[in-house]
């Protein structure tokens, strides 16, 4: 199954500059180009789920960039660069990633992210 379309959708939301569905054991499953996400960042994503302390002391990693933590439970975290951020949520089996940038609100793109994974969790991932 090719995951590109569902990355593609977050990113065609407008609200979403970059896109990644991966696993919950770490392995990237789609990502936008330039992405770059590595396995030990989703590795310490999935822990931050249960453990917010790794993420609140060495912040949120993707593709190498740096991300302030802000806040998180067992099934979202939310972290800010700049004028951008990022937010990520955990559907059964995977977390959906996404990246934006200035001028996007917050709000908006953790409502696509939070509306994708509802969707991948209705198909039982």
């Amino acid at each position: 199954m090719s995951w590109d379309p569902f990355r593609d959708n977050l990113v065609a939301s407008g609200h979403v500059t970059k896109a990644a569905l991966c696993g919950l054991d770490g392995s990237v499953w789609t990502q936008s180009p330039g992405m770059d996400l590595k396995q030990t960042e989703v590795a310490t994503l999935v822990s931050g789920l249960t453990d917010s302390s790794v993420l609140s002391a060495g912040g949120i990693h993707l593709g190498g960039q740096k991300y302030i933590y802000l806040r998180s439970d067992d099934t979202q975290i939310q972290g800010r660069k700049g004028d951008g951020g990022c937010s990520i949520a955990k559907a059964n089996t995977c977390l959906v990633i996404a990246i934006y940038g200035e001028g996007v609100h917050p709000g908006n793109c953790r409502s696509a992210v939070e509306k994708m994974r509802d969707y991948l969790m209705g198909q039982n991932y």
